[in-house]
């Protein structure tokens, strides 16, 4: 299983090597279901590709619920622009053809934007270490992946940190974590600021 995961691993850093058909379906030596089969390798997986800043690859190992929730602010926040500066910033579409666009895609478009202009926000992302240490399974079925993060700043002390995951047909996926509610903030934050005077 150990090397079965870093080769998934080697998918993540490197998104465009030894892929079947595209990353949503597998590499070409382990389908994704298969690297998802337990909460830890998925939260290393997710854990991985956000510090990568690799979010269409962070959106495979998310709920469908959780990218609907993205999908839905980004939408409420696009509609509430009446110019579309708004929706155009974050996904580069007008109203017609953010229509067509599946959920991840608006994920991977939003967020890849907003870090982009926002590098302090990208460092904090991506400077850092982390050490997945084990899962608490709830009676409900979900599980608490507990995780260590330490930021590479000289005196950084470390945290621990819990991730929410679901388990579906295809494997183990995040429902929630500390770093998608400081996206979620930070895209309503941008929103903000992008509307016009007014609108």
């Amino acid at each position: 299983m150990r090397k079965r995961i870093c080769s998934i691993m080697l998918m993540v850093a490197f998104p465009g090597a030894a892929l079947s058909v595209t990353p949503m379906h597998a590499a070409a030596w382990q389908t994704i279901a298969e690297a998802t089969a337990t909460p830890e390798a998925t939260a290393e997986l997710f854990l991985r590709s956000i510090r990568l800043i690799r979010w269409n690859t962070a959106a495979q190992f998310m709920h469908p619920v959780t990218l609907d929730r993205f999908h839905q602010t980004v939408t409420m926040m696009a509609d509430a622009d009446s110019s579309g500066a708004v929706r155009e910033y974050f996904t580069q579409t007008d109203s017609a053809e953010y229509a067509a666009l599946d959920h991840a895609t608006v994920f991977d478009r939003a967020v890849g934007t907003m870090i982009d202009d926002l590098p302090g926000l990208m460092h904090a992302i991506y400077d850092r270490d982390d050490e997945v240490i084990g899962h608490v399974l709830e009676e409900s079925g979900e599980a608490h992946v507990v995780y260590r993060t330490t930021a590479r700043i000289s005196g950084a002390v470390s945290e621990v940190k819990l991730l929410q995951l679901i388990r579906g047909q295809d494997g183990w996926r995040v429902f929630w974590s500390d770093e998608l509610e400081v996206l979620e903030t930070a895209l309503r934050g941008v929103a903000r600021n992008r509307r016009p005077p007014g609108r």
